[in-house]
């Protein structure tokens, strides 16, 4: 078989399904590489073509507010593609880290990633945690 006819067989067998959708979940004390890790992560996805992400903190007892400027650089790179971040269960200390770092209104937040999701399915705001 020569090498165009490997190439194009390959072309065949890729699937054609996309996520448009994905969520993040994360767990325990998120510091500064654990969030680039994230923000690695998002655009990864973006890549690939998923244009709407809810990162779940439901599980995070900590953040370091250094690494949420890389998280809101990620999120707008969504948002100029078409496609949003939207955050789900972020305590309120998790939200008073959001504010310390600027990014308070950054990112709508919903109380679980299930009304996260359903947001995005919508397509326009409808909650906001403060």
């Amino acid at each position: 078989m020569t090498k165009a006819a490997k190439k194009s067989q390959a072309i065949e067998v890729e699937p054609s399904l996309r996520l448009k959708q994905s969520t993040l979940t994360c767990m325990g004390e998120m510091d500064r590489e654990a969030l680039r890790a994230i923000g690695d992560r998002m655009l990864r996805l973006l890549d690939q073509g998923c244009v709407w992400v809810v990162i779940d903190f439901t599980d995070v007892s900590h953040m370091d507010y250094r690494g949420v400027s890389g998280l809101v650089a990620r999120a707008e790179e969504f948002r100029a593609r078409g496609g949003d971040v939207k955050l789900a269960g972020v305590s309120r200390y998790l939200q008073a880290i959001l504010r310390a770092a600027g990014a308070h209104d950054a990112f709508e937040i919903y109380a679980d990633a299930g009304d996260a999701r359903e947001a995005l399915a919508q397509g326009g705001p409808s909650a906001w945690l403060h």
